[in-house]
């Protein structure tokens, strides 16, 4: 019977393998690309500086592996000897790859598991102990580190994987057949890094499944499509809300379905919204700068908000890097001495002072954006499919290699969910702005910095906002640390809120009230330590959504008006929502 599986799977292998070697020269160009040989200087002085520095303590290190060598004994003793399943090593909270019940019956199984947490545990606290290696260094070696050994996890392999080896003899390899089909297939549509299917991407549909709260585009130009989303309510407040999102991701993450849209509950809360779509850029967008985001984007936006509502000022909302764009754009206005155009600004996840940036931190040198920015160049665009998985490896065990298992070992089907539909549905970013958000803010970290960065023709300084601003951010963001998100909120002048929300980049924005899941903290008193402002926060059980709302409404007064129309002579209906810029799918072919 098994001999049969490995006979079919020679024939399929057989099959697929022409198409590989066509793609073989687009490998080795990816292998020698200017990032992987980047990478690799970049590694070998990080592990030339870590042997230096840890030649000078052998003390230290000789303690660490007896400490390994004698739990290594003792998880031999218990298991191999005794037979005692009980662990001597166990998986961290939320480490879900070693779940089944047969990593923990089989002695075999359970002895692999438990030496590779002790090794992984150990070679981790090994670089962490060595001293007078630079911080940047170790947060490199440590993340790169982390990333190998989990991709030897034995939890990847059939062979050592014991519910993976059940499952391929129950079923004669027909899983391995079926996962290499999903294979060939995620390989053929990745870029230069496998993308793996988190879910179906032909189970949603936009406009009907997903993005399907009533709307019209009234307005385009070549960066973004404005959404005029039609009210819920008879009557609406009287100030306009505007929600900038990322560039880099698609919109509606924050109108997914019904049951977690944000657009529609600001609607039922008697809200006018209008939403940016951005292009998916191509080619022919390869010199779109961060600054365009500004003064072509959100000013834009800005100018048709208030001529379809008759009202000179709106509130406005920013996600994630389109909170970036936000903030520039308040400080473009202060530094051009415009009128307040928008009365108070909402930050998501939003960093303004990018010196900590979380574990994106291990990409960001010299080296490694000189690379980036050289591949950038060539390409036109940074393409969305890698950044995507870039993303998805911060956090691997979760967001990559459970996926890696399920599909290609497991042989299962992705399965339906929104969430990770539109997380799959990658945007590129122009090579133009993702250099510049590289080196001038991550790298440099300029925008914090007094005439630091240049928008329209002037220098922008974000100690000139003055209108009330609403920071929350999400206690367990591995993309915007709360601790660098609570810092910019810092360099922002005016009347300022800090909410910090439970769960994550996501999970912890796209919270609706009514599942009563994650809460929140707040406190009035900004300290100038993050940390100091969290120990004396008091926790809310329910949605920072309704704190959020009753902020928002003390900028309205109290008389509600009648719903604005839908667009008007100046800015007509273009298009039924979600529009067509979100219809664009990688690749762009310009």
């Amino acid at each position: 019977m098994y001999q049969n599986f490995f006979s079919d799977y020679l024939v399929k292998l057989q099959e697929t393998n022409q198409k590989w070697w066509e793609d073989l020269e687009q490998s080795r160009a990816a292998v020698n690309s200017p990032l992987n040989k980047a990478m690799q200087e970049v590694n070998f002085e990080d592990t030339a500086k870590l042997f230096e520095s840890a030649a000078n303590q052998p003390a230290a290190l000789l303690q660490i592996q007896a400490d390994w060598w004698q739990q290594q004994l003792q998880i031999w003793q218990n298991v191999a000897l005794a037979g005692n399943t009980n662990d001597v090593v166990t998986p961290e909270r939320g480490d879900k790859r070693f779940s089944n019940e047969e990593w923990q019956q089989d002695v075999f199984s359970n002895f692999i598991k438990q030496s590779y947490l002790l090794f992984s545990k150990t070679y981790l606290q090994t670089i962490d102990s060595i001293e007078g290696l630079d911080e940047k260094a170790k947060e490199r070696i440590s993340f790169f580190s982390r990333q190998a050994i989990n991709a030897l996890s034995p939890s990847n392999f059939i062979a050592t994987n014991p519910e993976l080896l059940k499952l391929t003899l129950e079923q004669n390899g027909e899983n391995l057949l079926t996962g290499l089909d999903q294979l060939k297939a995620d390989l053929e549509s990745s870029a230069d890094i496998l993308k793996i299917r988190m879910t179906n991407n032909n189970a949603f549909r936009l406009g009907d499944d997903v993005a399907n709260t009533p709307g019209d585009v009234v307005y385009k130009n070549e960066l973004f499509e404005l959404i005029q989303y039609k009210p819920l309510t008879e009557t609406v407040n009287a100030v306009p809300l505007l929600i900038v999102p990322p560039f880099i991701n698609k919109y509606y993450i924050l109108d997914l379905r019904e049951k977690n849209s944000m657009v529609r509950w600001l609607l039922e809360q008697g809200h006018s919204v209008f939403m940016i779509s951005w292009r998916n850029p191509g080619v022919e967008q390869r010199d779109v700068e961060f600054g365009d985001y500004v003064t072509e984007g959100v000013a834009k936006a800005v100018s048709a908000i208030e001529s379809i509502t008759g009202q000179e000022q709106i509130n406005a909302a920013g996600y994630c890097i389109g909170g970036t764009v936000l903030a520039s754009t308040v400080a473009y206005y202060a530094a051009k001495r415009m009128k307040k155009r928008i009365k108070s600004a909402t930050f998501f996840t939003t960093l303004l002072d990018f010196a900590q940036p979380g574990e994106v931190g291990a990409y960001i040198n010299e080296t490694i954006i000189d690379a980036i920015t050289k591949q950038n160049d060539a390409k036109g665009y940074m393409d969305g499919r890698s950044l995507s998985v870039t993303f998805s490896l911060l956090r691997e065990n979760s967001l990559y290699w459970n996926y890696y298992v399920d599909n290609y070992l497991k042989g299962n089907s992705p399965v339906d969910f929104d969430l990770l539909y539109w997380n799959s549905d990658s945007t590129n970013v122009s090579a133009a702005s993702h250099n510049f958000l590289l080196r001038e803010l991550y790298l440099h970290n300029k925008l914090v910095q007094d005439k630091g960065v240049k928008i329209g023709g002037v220098w922008i300084d974000l100690n000139k906002i003055k209108i009330p601003s609403y920071f929350v951010s999400t206690k367990e963001d591995h993309i915007a640390l709360w601790q660098g998100t609570y810092r910019g909120a810092l360099n922002v002048g005016g009347n300022k809120t800090f909410v910090l929300g439970e769960s994550g980049h996501i999970a912890g924005i796209v919270n609706h009230p009514a599942k009563g899941k994650y809460g929140y903290w707040t406190n009035d008193n900004l300290d100038d330590n993050a940390d100091e402002w969290y120990s004396n926060a008091q926790h809310t059980e329910g949605s920072w959504w309704t704190h959020w709302n009753q902020w928002l409404l003390s900028f309205n007064p109290e008389e509600q008006v009648e719903p604005f129309p839908i667009g008007n002579e100046d800015f007509p209906v273009i298009d039924a929502a979600p529009g067509q810029y979100v219809k664009q799918v990688l690749p762009i072919q310009s």
